[in-house]
């Protein structure tokens, strides 16, 4: 085959090849398709009408969930984003964002204009953890895409795992929305549970296809994700053993002149109180060493402060998401069954830490701290371009209709 000989060698023209990263390569790609669609569209004498789509999402300034909706955001500015959301503080997470807009009303979904919209999106990571609000929800959603269905529009779950969950009842409710829905899952365990409906697809969480900001690395420096244990009922009770290890990893990184960072992702979800309890047990001679950084809603400041640091010490979900991505050395403290999936999923670590096996023998070394392979870290980030796929199959579609 003519793929198999050898090129000729020439003396006289070197012709270099430009290199260009995977992530870079999967971006343009889809955002050459998207521009191609709409150009042809103008070229033929009209320009499409901008696609709308209402959005459901965790209404907190917590940072996992913000970035999903910033993904989107930044990913299709010829999108018009809708969501129903009152609380100002809130809204003004993507207030610099112009295809995103506030609906002066509650979230309620028995008052939403279906034919309005092109999409209705519900993205979000931990949205199917069965309670009795999550059973309320799902049949309250059931009614939605039915009113979706008969109106001929698309509904679908993006980024999601599912569980824990405790009933058939529960399981069989979600299995029947998701039948008449599309879900792309963000881990293999929960696309496996429903794998026989054509409707679910996985691909890992969508902020692996977030466009990083290049920044340069300070070294001596770790951050630390912290999160709250209080109020978690299956591991409030290894609250001060988790704590009393941060404390420790502290002044060990410390002691050798390192930088500390500790990181809080969600005042919401108390990381702030953790922060200050681990703060006032630290000695005074290892405080100095020590700054903090609490996310206030300003997504960009925060992932320029985050990408700074060398190491990185993990126990948010989308803690270790992002040190992937900016390619820091990383070690793992995990609090749920969703990042041990990932881990998992991907293959990029060998050694972690659950907080449910934690003791106060345990200890961080530094050569536990990884930093996972570009080569894998660049496949996982292709793969994470299909939790688009079912919108960009909207763009598409409205581009044949009007077209």
């Amino acid at each position: 085959m003519f793929w198999d000989k050898k090129p000729l060698k020439s003396s006289l023209v070197k012709v270099k090849t430009p290199k260009i990263s995977i992530k870079k390569l999967a971006t343009f790609l889809t955002k050459r398709s998207i521009k191609y669609i709409i150009n042809k569209n103008e070229k033929r004498g009209f320009s499409m009408e901008k696609i709308k789509v209402l959005l459901y999402v965790y209404p907190a300034i917590n940072l996992g969930d913000n970035l999903f909706v910033y993904t989107l955001l930044k990913r299709y500015p010829e999108i018009d984003f809708y969501m129903q959301v009152e609380d100002e503080t809130y809204q003004k997470i993507y207030e610099k964002f112009p295809n995103m807009h506030f609906l002066k009303e509650p979230r309620n979904v028995g008052i939403v204009k279906v034919k309005e919209y092109d999409a209705i999106i519900y993205v979000g990571g931990s949205i199917f953890m069965e309670s009795e609000y999550a059973f309320n929800e799902m049949k309250e959603f059931n009614y939605l895409i039915n009113q979706c269905i008969g109106q001929g529009k698309k509904f679908f779950y993006m980024s999601s795992n599912f569980g824990p969950y405790k009933t058939q009842e529960y399981l069989e409710k979600a299995r029947e929305n998701f039948a008449i829905s599309k879900v792309c899952f963000r881990d293999k365990e929960s696309y496996q549970l429903f794998q026989d409906l054509e409707t679910v697809s996985y691909a890992p969480d969508m902020a692996f296809s977030l466009k990083i900001p290049k920044v340069t690395k300070k070294k001596k420096t770790i951050g630390i994700s912290v999160i709250d244990l209080e109020d978690r009922e299956d591991l409030k009770d290894k609250t001060a053993i988790y704590e009393d290890l941060i404390k420790r990893i502290i002044i060990k990184f410390a002691k050798r002149n390192y930088q500390v960072k500790l990181f809080s992702f969600s005042q919401f979800q108390a990381d702030d109180k953790a922060i200050k309890r681990i703060l006032d047990s630290v000695p005074n001679q290892y405080k100095k060493k020590v700054t903090t950084r609490y996310f206030d809603g300003d997504i960009d400041s925060y992932l320029q402060d985050y990408a700074k640091m060398q190491y990185m010490v993990c126990t948010r979900f989308h803690s270790m998401i992002l040190s992937i991505l900016f390619g820091q050395k990383i070690y793992n403290i995990t609090y749920s069954k969703k990042q041990e999936n990932v881990i998992l999923d991907t293959n990029l670590f060998k050694r972690y830490q659950k907080i449910k096996d934690l003791n106060y023998e345990t200890r961080v070394r530094k050569f536990y701290f990884k930093k996972p392979a570009k080569s894998k870290v660049e496949e996982i980030i292709i793969e994470s371009q299909k939790q688009f796929e079912n919108l960009e199959n909207v763009i598409k579609e409205k581009s044949k209709k009007e077209g």
